[in-house]
């Protein structure tokens, strides 16, 4: 049996690659130690990286859903609370317009007063209709247009050419194919398209102003006077404030829905934040243990190499 020779070089070389690699170690534990993360590159666990990745993509994803969740809110806070004015002054629209239909208190002066109260009822409810939320109308849809109804013929105008009416504005609240959440409110819906089939609120409560302003009130009784007109109007602003109901409802159900996601994207974010830091991050306790170890087993690598690479007659040679 034969002994191979170890030269000196060779016993240096081992040596220094034994200190470099506990002075890696090290440094790789004193990074645990100080930043409580175990992995901070692939190399460190590939099959854990892969897993880390892939739980951080998803909080990402979760981020921003939660985003648009508070988007989504605020665009139908602010559509609920334009739906409450408007129904609020519609309601007193309704009861002039009663008013104004009988006959025993409706003289002139009384007419004028009333036309002039539900001539500012009418703006107001256009303002209320015309809401915008960062710059956007809340009851226009998709469209670009700079507001959902326009001041001088009082008829919706959201949509554009290829879209009437507007495309509903949407906010995903999660991966599933369903989980998109419609934020805007339907102007035309609430307010009335403004064409014949449909008019718009503001155009009935200007079909009452003008009956009330007309000439011939009190001498036309056809079944298309003045007197005729405000009749009308009682029930077709009724309808009106019937139909913004149901819409305010709708408006009411989605707000309830993102709320809920809200809950629930909450939830989510502690449960992938939990995932992540049991993959990646170091347990502080074992880090300090183990950061101690391996300084001893540092300071014991560079004592004992200090020890075993003693000068050789070369070295008084030179």
């Amino acid at each position: 049996m034969s002994i191979g020779r170890v030269t000196t070089n060779q016993l240096w070389t081992s040596s220094m690659q034994y200190v470099q690699a506990s002075k890696a170690r090290l440094s790789q534990l004193s990074a645990q130690a100080s930043t409580g993360i175990a992995i901070t590159k692939p190399s460190d666990d590939p099959v854990a990286s892969a897993s880390i990745m892939k739980v951080l993509a998803q909080q990402g994803a979760n981020t921003q859903y939660a985003t648009n969740i508070n988007d989504g809110l605020g665009w139908l806070s602010t559509a609920d609370s334009a739906l409450t004015s408007s129904e609020n002054l519609l309601r007193q629209a309704s009861d002039l317009t009663v008013q104004a239909a009988n006959s025993g208190t409706s003289d002139a002066a009384t007419r004028s007063a009333i036309a002039t109260q539900l001539t500012g009822i009418r703006d107001d409810l256009l303002a209320q209709a015309n809401t915008t939320y960062l710059g956007r109308s809340v009851f226009a849809g998709t469209s670009d247009a700079p507001a959902a109804f326009d001041p001088t013929t009082m008829a919706f105008a959201g949509g554009t050419a290829t879209v009437p009416g507007g495309g509903a504005v949407q906010r995903r609240i999660g991966p599933g194919a369903g989980d998109s959440v419609t934020v805007s409110a339907d102007g035309a819906a609430a307010f009335g398209a403004g064409t014949v089939a449909s008019p718009s609120v503001f155009q009935q409560i200007q079909s009452v102003i003008d009956a009330l302003n007309s000439p011939t009130y009190g001498t036309d009784t056809s079944a298309t006077g003045p007197q005729a007109t405000i009749t009308a109007g009682i029930s077709t602003l009724k309808t009106a404030l019937s139909t913004m109901s149901a819409q305010h409802a709708v408006v009411g159900a989605n707000y309830a829905r993102l709320e809920s996601a809200k809950t629930q994207n909450a939830t989510t974010a502690t449960d992938l934040e939990t995932q992540r830091s049991g993959l990646q991050d170091a347990d502080t306790t074992k880090s300090i243990v183990d950061l101690k170890s391996q300084e001893l087993a540092y300071q014991m690598a560079l004592q004992v190499t200090a020890q075993v690479i003693q000068p050789t007659l070369m070295s008084f040679l030179k």
